[in-house]
């Protein structure tokens, strides 16, 4: 009676692990898409700061203010529309002496429009001048369409291994992103040419010309497709 009862404790288990065992699994594929961009800065943004220097013959804030107006128009700068106070400070310090500063922010499109205005403002003697960011007006748009690409590279991938095993991509199961953004950074880029006359073997070199790095945009997906055209047991 024992040994009958321990048989049917046995079988009682047995019964679901055989069921687990032989149980129909939905099949699915997983794979990794990938796509990425490069895109060029059109917006520039630089920070030009203005103190008033505290000695006899000092250059008042207004006077630098004045100059520097001046300096963007020749430019061509539309101060009105690219130009914008961060802030204005006054210092006191000592016996009746006050350094008064004020920071701008100059929007610009280009590299070479930079350039432009960094030199144009040394010539009056402002050169407290620093670029903060660089940007693209359209970032968002292309950071849509890339990630479009990624998950499409992913699709494309999935299909292949299904076809090569007789079966076919069906609905996506799972979704997973991971975007990144490089570049932008500044940098110079010298032109440089030998000169005509060989006796002489000199080496003339051009005006440096400013440039931006591209700003590149990545995305990285993994997906899970479901299989069509065969089931797993």
């Amino acid at each position: 009676m024992k040994r009958l009862f321990v048989l049917l404790f046995v079988a009682f288990f047995a019964v679901p692990a055989m069921a687990q065992t032989y149980e129909i699994k939905t099949p699915y594929v997983s794979v990794n898409g990938y796509a990425e961009q490069e895109i060029l800065p059109d917006e520039v943004y630089v920070q030009i700061t203005l103190t008033e220097s505290d000695s006899k013959g000092k250059i008042t804030l207004e006077q630098q203010r004045r100059q520097m107006f001046s300096a963007l128009k020749k430019c061509k700068i539309d101060v009105e529309k690219q130009l914008s106070m961060l802030d204005m400070a006054s210092t006191y310090f000592k016996r009746r002496t006050s350094l008064a500063s004020a920071r701008y922010e100059l929007k610009v499109g280009s590299a070479a429009e930079a350039q432009q205005v960094f030199e144009a403002l040394d010539a009056v003697g402002i050169s407290n001048v620093d670029i903060t960011k660089v940007a693209c007006s359209k970032e968002e748009e292309y950071r849509a369409a890339v990630r479009k690409a990624a998950m499409q590279d992913a699709r494309q991938k999935a299909s292949e291994l299904a076809e090569a095993v007789g079966q076919s991509v069906g609905d996506c199961l799972i979704i997973n992103d991971y975007s990144s953004r490089s570049g932008g950074a500044v940098f110079t880029k010298a032109v440089r040419g030998f000169a005509a006359n060989a006796e002489m073997d000199a080496v003339a070199e051009e005006e440096p010309t400013v440039e931006f790095e591209k700003i590149k945009i990545s995305y990285n997906v993994s997906a899970q497709f479901y299989l069509n055209g065969r089931s797993a047991e």
